[in-house]
């Protein structure tokens, strides 16, 4: 009885984990380490998304999501909503101009 319930426990557990995707992200538009750490803090606010990693140096990020919960496409959504092109979406133009000078591109003379 003991093995039937440990089989069934770990077939449960292992179905759950299956759902994980991982998925790049390209953050072309992203200037300093506010950006970054803000970029990150809102995706892993988002329900369904397990973990973030935004790296500044490589403008790029990482992020493994529940894909029955919630979708790459509203991932960026969010991302862009805050201002931020990712992934060849643009930036939302009002929430970009409400950004902080630090987090803007420089102006090409």
């Amino acid at each position: 009885m003991k093995k039937l319930l440990l089989s069934v426990l770990c077939i449960v557990l292992m179905s759950c984990d299956s759902d994980k995707t991982t998925a790049k992200l390209e953050l072309n538009s992203m200037q300093c380490l506010m950006c970054s750490y803000g970029i990150e803090k809102t995706i892993l606010e988002m329900r369904g998304v397990k973990k973030a990693n935004i790296d500044l140096r490589s403008k790029s990020g990482s992020v493994i999501f529940n894909a029955g919960v919630i979708d790459l496409s509203k991932i960026e959504d969010r991302i862009v909503s805050m201002g931020y092109s990712v992934n060849g979406k643009k930036a939302n133009p009002e929430a970009y101009d409400r950004l902080e000078l630090c987090c803007k591109k420089p102006k090409e003379n």
